[in-house]
């Protein structure tokens, strides 16, 4: 960092969460010849107020793509005998990739070049390959400089985590990423048996092989009160694993709960619901994201008569087994107004849903993204949705369903789906939905 850029760099890191001295520093970029590090700044501070479906998103996206592509190597050249990566975070370059035996040995001096005002810029570390090194590390002095570690693909294993978990310097630490690591529930219980992380506030175990019993030590610790976010996505999860979480005195707090890719049936979903745990969710992030486990019809009608629904606006339930039921239950349910995504891919649908919900997305006026692909409509099912897209103007996605875009469909057959949309249409006006 240049001493002409001190001041600033001592100013955004002295009010962090404010991005008025990052736009400062970015006027001044312009007025010192940088104007492309000066575009980074805005549009990462953009991207960073921006909804994760807002459509300006995309273009100022490509554009930070751009923009990094272009120029990030210079900017990171500072670091580069130091690091394998550098990512910049609203402007500044807030996180890292760096070897963990390297970070061990040089630590102190990769802080103290990103430093101004006496703060480092760096906040998240990624080592890597930390399993060879995974004893120093756990001495290193220079962790409790780390706020954010992401230890991810490390090969850590049950003793790996053993071993860090001793360490005296982590007190500081307010996120941990231990994904894809060849963790079981052994690996877990070390984690919410120990005393070094008291000020955690995100844990991400995603893509390991946790089942429920993991859950519960972790929802239980009384170590781990501080939680507001948990990655349990890719692993072994049951309904007991989300009644742990709904329940647990850990986990109170919990408000962003990652559970794609587990085994989370009807069960869990009504413990979603009863314990409010959906509340606090959904008013965090309005996505809810439950891909990919044993969600079936009884699952979906309790979604589908629950408030909370309403405050969706995104719905991922592929690789399900809702069937037609659940899906019609969700069409019927009135509470998909502000859905803006709504994706129910590989759920065994036939053209009985594909016609529900023709029905029931007119009353979506947010509606950008249907997802039925991977089911079992027919050329009528297809046709009756794509309808409704092009009238909306929202993207349709019915791929694999074993009808090819363009095939050829009779009259009758087309207009034989239609009795049931008007059907529907006609419930909903003899029998407006009650809105919570």
């Amino acid at each position: 960092m240049s001493a002409a850029d001190e001041p600033f760099h001592a100013a955004i890191l002295a009010r962090p969460a404010d991005d008025g001295p990052r736009l400062v520093y970015a006027d001044y970029l312009d007025e010192a010849g940088d104007p492309a590090r000066a575009d980074l700044v805005r549009v990462q501070v953009a991207l960073a107020r921006l909804p994760q479906d807002h459509p300006r998103r995309p273009e100022l996206a490509d554009r930070q793509a751009d923009l990094l592509r272009r120029h990030a190597a210079r900017w990171a050249e500072p670091l580069a005998d130091l690091v394998a990566g550098v990512e910049f975070r609203r402007g500044v370059p807030e996180a890292v990739s760096v070897d963990a035996g390297v970070f061990v040995a040089r630590g102190d001096e990769l802080f103290r070049r990103t430093r101004a005002g006496g703060r480092s810029f760096v906040r998240r570390v990624r080592l890597l390959d930390p399993a060879r090194a995974v004893a120093d590390l756990a001495r290193c002095p220079h962790l409790a400089h780390v706020a954010e570690l992401d230890l991810s693909h490390g090969d850590l294993g049950n003793g790996g985590v053993n071993v860090l978990a001793r360490s005296p310097h982590l007190a500081g630490l307010r996120s941990l990423d231990l994904g894809s690591n060849g963790l079981d529930d052994a690996g877990v219980r070390v984690i919410a048996r120990s005393p070094a992380f008291p000020n955690l506030r995100s844990l991400a175990l995603n893509d390991n092989g946790l089942t429920a019993d993991g859950v519960r030590a972790v929802a239980d610790s009384p170590f781990l009160a501080g939680l507001i976010d948990l990655d349990l996505s890719g692993n072994d999860v049951s309904d007991a694993g989300v009644r742990a979480v709904a329940g647990g005195r850990a986990t109170a707090r919990v408000r962003s709960l990652r559970l794609a890719g587990n085994h989370v049936g009807d069960a869990g979903v009504a413990a979603l619901v009863a314990t409010g745990l959906l509340t606090r969710l959904l008013a965090h992030d309005p996505h809810l994201d439950l891909r990919d486990n044993a969600v079936g019809p009884a699952g979906a009608e309790v979604l589908a008569r629950s408030p909370e629904l309403a405050r969706a606006a995104g719905l991922d339930l592929s690789g399900n087994y809702l069937g037609d039921r659940g899906a019609t239950a969700l069409a019927d349910s009135g509470r998909l107004g502000g859905v803006r995504v709504v994706r129910l891919a590989r759920n065994q649908l036939t053209d009985a849903a594909a016609f529900a919900l023709a029905a029931a997305l007119p009353d979506s006026p947010r509606v950008r993204v249907v997802d039925v692909s991977g089911n079992r409509l027919t050329a009528r099912g297809v046709f009756a949705l794509r309808d409704v897209a092009r009238g909306k103007g929202f993207a349709l996605d019915a791929t694999g369903n074993g009808v090819a875009a363009s095939v050829p469909v009779a009259a009758a057959d087309l207009f034989a789906g239609y009795p049931a949309i008007l059907a529907g249409l006609r419930r909903r006006i003899d029998f407006p939905a009650r809105r919570d």
